[in-house]
């Protein structure tokens, strides 16, 4: 195993080496399919988000995301305007695009929108097997809970809007990372720098849950 042969890593720097220097590889292969470069560089801005926000949760840069980043230097995951776009074949044999909503975008719906026709035209392009697969996102963005804690004009749900909702896991706690920063808080401990932070802090401590949906992106969009 690569991560024992290094040692100790406590910050995940000698990791994130390897795979920066992995990503020269990535680069030959994207050439070779004829990928813009554009596409690699906002897709591989995903290493210094992911430092970045290390050092908004523990006061430290470090890097703990090499279980992930593993889809964007084998071509499987790219980053097209706000949104990234995964390819995913599921042991049964299903295959659709799986949405991540990186932590830097901008929720715009029209921006979105323009998103998901670049991804569109891109997996057409790229590998035309792909081009009429669905659509899905699993995401505490889509959960049912948000209604609750968020305005009618909240961009959050006009995104929500735009899937149907097929699965709601309740006990999952992925939203503490995204809206807290960190997962290992006490709830009384939780920051209250935003109004969403505030409004669902209230909503924990009243025994409440957020969780996260999973949705298939509506057929009108």
């Amino acid at each position: 195993d690569l991560k024992e042969s290094m040692g100790e890593d406590p910050r995940g720097l000698k990791i994130l080496y390897c795979m920066l220097k992995a990503a020269v590889i990535s680069w030959e292969k994207y050439q070779e399919q004829g990928i813009e470069e554009k596409v690699f560089d906002d897709t591989m801005k995903c290493f210094t988000r992911f430092v970045e926000e290390h050092k908004a949760s523990y006061g430290v840069y470090g890097f703990d995301r090499d279980f992930w980043t593993g889809r964007q230097l084998s071509l499987q995951l790219f980053r097209l305007g706000e949104l990234e776009y995964e390819k995913v074949e599921e042991d049964n044999g299903e295959r659709y695009i799986s949405i991540h909503i990186p932590s830097d975008a901008v929720l715009d719906p029209e921006q979105i929108k323009g998103s998901l026709g670049q991804a569109k035209e891109f997996f057409a392009k790229q590998d035309p097997s792909w081009d009429k697969v669905s659509y899905k996102c699993c995401s505490w963005l889509l959960s049912p809970a948000l209604k609750e804690l968020l305005g009618e004009k909240s961009r959050i749900l006009k995104f929500q809007e735009m899937f149907a909702v097929e699965e709601v896991y309740k006990d999952s706690n992925e939203f503490m990372e995204w809206v807290f920063k960190r997962k290992d808080l006490p709830l009384e401990d939780l920051p209250e720098e935003t109004s969403l932070q505030k409004n669902m802090k209230a909503h924990l401590l009243s025994g409440g849950w957020v969780g996260e949906g999973m949705g298939c992106l509506k057929t009108e969009y």
